[in-house]
């Protein structure tokens, strides 16, 4: 606190006295010296302050400190030290590595109230701790400013250790420049740091605590693998794989291909969270129905960097085929699944639907691994409309690909031969004969039953037959009467399988 004393008599005159509390401006009666500071540094974490002697009558030296009060950071004396000693103070109380630390020091005389103004303030630095960066592989440093270097401060030197050797001067920078990154680390690594201000001949120095690192690398994935690639219900494909879990995958990048050479990146599926991508795909843009697909799958380290490709390329199975030219069978054509490298394609099975009606067996036909076409003979079939789907499956052999031990498979893309509508009409029939040559029936394949008429007429247009059964025949009579020999009109209305209605018509004659 600061005290007045008033005098009157010949004049008046003001005596500013100020105690060892907390004032920034002191007047008193000897003018003892204001003391300079040299430098303050750290031992271990033990602040260090020292200052140049002053070479009047200062009998000891008040140490000030800026400390938390509970509520607030104010100045206060720590403790005092003599003249007699050497003119530096070590703090035990505190830890400069855990904060700044701010102080300092009055010169004080003989007498009562005999002090000296307060010197500048010293703080020592604090270095935070250092920051790794393992995907720039480099180490980030900042710290507090030093202030009050004598006479000025002319930068910073940034001292660096690795595994506890000898430190080094790895980088200075300039006054106002409190950061630097610690770039190129040798990996599993122990990095220790300081950092230290300097004047300009670099004899005033105020050194940090020491922060410690240890550099590492994050694993790498170490495999990809593609389990199938597959056309999923005819609506789209789908892809899935399996990965190395134990390294954290940032994403998963999908590439696609027309012919096997040349690779796209069709999509990209990140989990920058948990690090641990879903591993499937479906691809809706791809034309199955047109054409084979090759896939491949790159797994990117937890910075991003695409460091893997899956160890195989699945390649879809495209299904082509068309009838036969006699009409009595379905060719169908495929490529072989590729993908399974290691295990091998077991067999290939064929799935057929009729009129839309999957095949009450299930699998139609099963064919080895060379296989990679097939001949479905339909003419038992000629009754139906003559719409016949197929699908290819590939079955993947037993085994341990080295990286799964799951039996998958891969379904083709579902295509839909036509076979022609085929209707075949007798010129002459005898009833008299056996049959099959005694009736008169038309040879149809594969039309639309519904909407069938088979119709008789004389030459007088007389209608002497009608059905609307396609298995319906005419058996030359009429009112159970066969009729004379001659020629006679028929007329057959049939649809195809495509809804297009045709009508047929010409002479039949009839034999006696």
């Amino acid at each position: 606190m600061n005290r007045i004393h008033r005098h009157t008599g010949l004049g008046i005159f003001l005596v500013f006295l100020l105690t060892v509390h907390f004032s920034t401006l002191n007047l008193h009666a000897q003018l003892i010296q204001t003391p300079v500071l040299d430098s303050i540094s750290i031992d271990g974490d033990v602040p260090i302050i020292s200052w140049f002697p002053n070479t009047d009558n200062t009998e000891g030296y008040g140490i000030i400190h800026h400390q938390w009060n509970g509520s607030t950071f104010i100045w206060e004396v720590i403790d005092t030290v003599s003249v007699n000693d050497p003119p530096f103070y070590r703090d035990e109380n505190v830890s400069a590595c855990a904060a700044s630390q701010w102080y300092r020091i009055f010169a004080y005389g003989a007498g009562v109230n005999n002090n000296s103004l307060w010197s500048d303030t010293l703080k020592t630095i604090l270095l935070e701790a250092p920051i790794l960066d393992i995907c720039e592989n480099s180490i980030f440093l900042q710290w507090s400013a030093y202030e009050n270097m004598v006479p000025e401060l002319s930068g910073y030197q940034v001292l660096a250790s690795e595994s506890g050797g000898s430190y080094f001067e790895v980088a200075t920078t300039t006054p106002d420049r409190t950061y630097y990154r610690f770039r190129n680390l040798v990996q599993n690594t122990l990095y220790s740091f300081k950092i230290r201000a300097f004047n300009a001949d670099k004899l005033r120095t105020s050194t940090s605590c020491e922060v410690t690192l240890k550099s590492y690398t994050p694993k790498q994935p170490e495999h990809v693998f593609i389990r199938y690639a597959t056309v999923e219900n005819n609506e789209h494909i789908k892809l899935e794989w399996v990965a190395d879990d134990t390294a954290p995958i940032s994403k998963f990048k999908v590439l696609r291909s027309d012919d096997g050479i040349t690779f796209d990146t069709i999509s990209e599926i990140i989990d920058l969270t948990n690090y641990n991508p879903a591993k499937v795909y479906i691809d809706e843009l791809a034309d199955f129905n047109s054409q084979s697909y090759y896939y491949q799958i790159r797994a990117c380290d937890s910075c991003g960097v695409d460091t893997l490709a899956s160890a195989n390329v699945a390649q879809t199975i495209h299904l082509t085929g068309y009838p036969s030219l006699t009409g009595t069978s379905n060719l169908l054509e495929w490529n072989k699944y590729g993908g399974w490298d290691v295990t091998g394609v077991e067999e290939y099975n064929i799935y057929r639907k009729v009129d839309g009606i999957e095949n009450p067996n299930g699998i139609l036909a099963t064919v080895s691994s060379s296989e990679t076409t097939y001949a479905d003979d339909v003419s038992s079939l000629s009754n139906l409309e003559g719409s016949f789907s197929y699908i290819v499956e590939a079955i993947e052999n037993e085994g341990d690909n080295g990286f799964e031990d799951i039996k998958d498979h891969s379904f083709s893309n579902e295509i839909t031969i036509e076979q022609e509508t085929t209707v075949l009409v007798p010129n002459a029939f005898c009833p008299s004969l056996a049959p099959p040559d005694n009736i008169f029936k038309p040879l149809m394949a594969f039309i639309n039953p519904d909407g069938y008429q088979l119709s008789i007429f004389n030459k007088w247009g007389q209608q002497l037959f009608s059905t609307s059964d396609p298995e319906g025949y005419w058996d030359g009579k009429f009112n159970g009467e066969l009729v004379p020999t001659d020629a006679y009109v028929y007329l057959i209305v049939y649809r195809t399988p495509e809804g297009q209605t045709i009508e047929k018509r010409g002479t039949v004659t009839v034999l006696r």
